[in-house]
């Protein structure tokens, strides 16, 4: 179930790489933007990377401030004319005189989806963190490929985003001061489901089993994630010790029990046939 798994994701990233005329790089630059969306704004995330070439990023790279500009900019999100704090009003300027200077289109803001939702998952805050992941850390991918473990990994996570963000959620509607850093789940999560199949599949295209074995030891080494279905597998008796287990169980679940494949899984033909004996 788990290579079942590693292989649909996997197709995903292909598809990008297809687009991308095999840049690793900028393909794992969409991957991983499209999992800052995580489900509700992933398709938002990838527009925005596909309106804003990583190499565009990367001039701007040493400057948070403008890769705020250019990313909030792009998504569509400073278009407001008529207010604005300071803050927002000189991203605006600095993100005007970017557009004209690589010819960027942004998307319209109103595609970004903020409505039942935390707070701390709104897409603004999500920018924010991918901008200060891109300020943080030096050639995305090849960062990713050298580091050898679940805890490094994860520290390429731990940071916190521009000041600004820690008294608000949105543009111009101040909150009470709270750390925007991201959280320990969402960390895992992205590291699972787009870290971990990238490498695997870069491991497969390159004829290097060294990167396949260190994707699946990855997963032995992160904590199971924490979802409906590894609750309903919990209270049924069943137990995910680690990422490894936990995927299989996801796997299981969204492609057998789901579509009531029961006669074509081994574990249902087991749990019917006891029920007949």
């Amino acid at each position: 179930m788990l290579f079942r798994s590693l292989r649909d994701k996997t197709l995903l990233f292909e598809q990008l790489l297809e687009k991308n005329q095999n840049s690793w790089e900028e393909s794992f630059y969409h991957g991983l933007a499209r999992s800052f969306g995580f489900k509700i704004n992933s398709e938002q995330f990838e527009q925005l990377a596909r309106s804003l070439p990583y190499k565009v990023l990367l001039h701007h790279k040493d400057d948070l401030f403008q890769l705020e500009a250019l990313l909030f900019g792009q998504a569509g999100l400073l278009s407001g004319k008529f207010f604005g704090d300071d803050y927002y009003t000189t991203l605006q300027k600095e993100y005007s005189f970017l557009q004209k200077k690589f010819h960027l289109k942004p998307l319209a803001g109103h595609l970004w989806k903020f409505m039942r939702m935390r707070p701390l998952n709104f897409p603004s805050i999500r920018i924010a963190q991918f901008a200060t992941f891109i300020h943080k850390n030096d050639g995305l991918f090849s960062r990713v490929i050298e580091t050898r473990k679940a805890d490094d990994l994860k520290n390429l996570f731990d940071f916190k985003p521009s000041v600004y963000w820690e008294t608000h959620y949105r543009f111009n509607k101040p909150a009470e001061k709270r750390s925007k850093k991201m959280g320990t789940d969402a960390r895992n999560s992205i590291i699972i489901n787009t870290i971990i199949p990238f490498l695997f599949l870069y491991g497969k295209q390159k004829g290097l089993p060294d990167y396949k074995e260190k994707a699946l030891d990855l997963l032995e080494n992160l904590p199971a994630e924490k979802n409906r279905i590894i609750r309903k597998w919990s209270e049924a008796g069943i137990q995910a010790d680690n990422a490894f287990y936990s995927q299989s169980l996801i796997q299981l679940t969204n492609n057998y029990c789901q579509k009531k494949r029961c006669l074509e899984c081994e574990i249902g033909n087991k749990i019917i046939s006891f029920k007949n004996a």
